[in-house]
């Protein structure tokens, strides 16, 4: 039995909502809207330590490690369950920050409790409803999986559901991926201060790290910051390796404010660029702009790679760009809907997302690409991370 109590009274002193009532009052209102055009009785939401993104965005709790479920029922009302308590006490396991009044806890199986107890305890809150959606089953274990759904036959993937209503931003939710794109360009800057031929990749990253928490934001992503051959394989950790004069640098980094993040990637070379590392670098910038003058509200992401195609066909560089992925969506979480790929017809909305890297990629010189996080606007778009797109001159 916990020694220090953690209802919601016990937790308000030390509650620290990223969001307002109505930002959330809204989420719930989204999902069960939602959930009523599908004829569920509840929505059963699954995160972890790894993918906390479903559970905070309705709770603004996510796990420190373990496993928690959100059951949101059609009328509103929400409990959470959880193991992710800490030597058995939940308040010591930042349940403080969960905003709803009935929180569940199991004990889990390191503190002596049962690996399925917490699918156990959710699985009772879903008894006889009549039709159930699931979400993050992808990253749900077996074995949770298997105790829940032997207790609740009518579970039905419900991933779309969450999915839809997190792929256009709120204003407030804008307003933190405007600050992790203002921190991330700052990042950029320290990186730049501190590039120079014989320091090392690892002080590269140390100092936007360093900046990026110094900023009051965490990193969405481990910083890359590679040079040499490994800048023509893309990401890759940053090594103690000293940078050499001529080479090429790939570096990829992103700021988390309040669990929302931003992407932006910059290519250059350690002093001047010159020969097939500047023309790499140009072909690069030229796959960005070309891509722009077509994004917008609208536009289908199928037309903005056909206009990269464009850039790269009839030149040597068309068996190195990668239509098949030059971006993302970007939110709560680094990957989201929709997908950036030659071949998509889906139609870009206002209030979308996504972090946009067209690519040229050759093994053993280097990486051409601007990435940068862009928010589609009634009339175009916007870029949320803004340093200077030219690094090389």
């Amino acid at each position: 039995m916990p020694r220090v109590p953690f209802d919601l009274e016990a937790r308000k002193p030390y509650l620290i909502p990223v969001f307002s009532d109505t930002e959330y009052d809204r989420r719930v209102t989204a999902l069960c809207t939602a959930m009523a055009q599908e004829g569920l009785d509840a929505l059963c939401i699954y995160a972890n330590a790894t993918s906390p993104s479903a559970v905070a965005y309705l709770t603004n709790y996510a796990p420190l490690f373990g496993s928690a479920f959100v059951v949101l029922r059609a009328n509103g009302t929400m409990t959470l369950v959880t193991d992710s308590v800490l030597h058995g006490e939940p308040m010591h396991s930042m349940i403080w920050m969960c905003r709803i009044p009935d929180v569940r806890v199991a004990l889990g199986p390191v503190y002596g409790g049962t690996a399925d107890e917490v699918a156990l305890l959710t699985a009772a809150l879903l008894r006889g409803a009549r039709r159930v959606g699931l979400t993050g089953q992808m990253s749900l274990p077996h074995p949770l999986y298997a105790a829940l759904a032997s207790r609740v036959p009518t579970l039905y993937p419900a991933d779309h559901l969450l999915a839809a209503v997190r792929l256009y931003k709120s204003d407030e939710e804008i307003a933190k991926m405007r600050e992790a794109g203002r921190i991330a360009d700052a990042a950029y800057a320290a990186v730049f201060d501190t590039l120079a031929v014989g320091i090392e990749e690892t002080a590269v990253a140390a100092a936007a790290v360093h900046r990026i928490h110094t900023l009051g934001a965490r990193e969405a992503f481990a910083t890359c910051v590679v040079g040499g051959v490994q800048a023509g394989l893309k990401h890759g950790q940053p090594r103690r390796r000293p940078l050499v004069e001529g080479e090429m640098v790939f570096i990829d980094l992103g700021a988390a404010v309040d669990g929302y993040m931003s992407d932006c990637s910059r290519c250059t070379v350690v002093g001047p660029a010159r020969g097939e590392a500047r023309e790499l670098l140009h072909i690069g910038l030229e796959l960005y702009e070309a891509g722009l003058q077509v994004m917008g509200p609208g536009r289908t992401i199928d037309e903005i790679a056909q206009a990269l195609l464009k850039v790269v066909q009839g030149t040597r560089y068309a068996a190195y760009f990668c239509p098949t992925g030059f971006g993302h969506g970007i939110g709560m979480t680094l990957l989201e809907s929709p997908g950036l790929f030659a071949g998509n017809p889906t139609e870009l909305r206002p209030r979308m997302t996504v972090a946009y890297e067209p690519m040229v990629v050759v093994e053993g010189l280097g990486t051409g690409v601007v990435e940068d996080t862009l928010l589609i606007t009634e009339t175009g778009y916007e870029r949320l991370t803004q340093y200077p797109v030219v690094t090389w001159e």
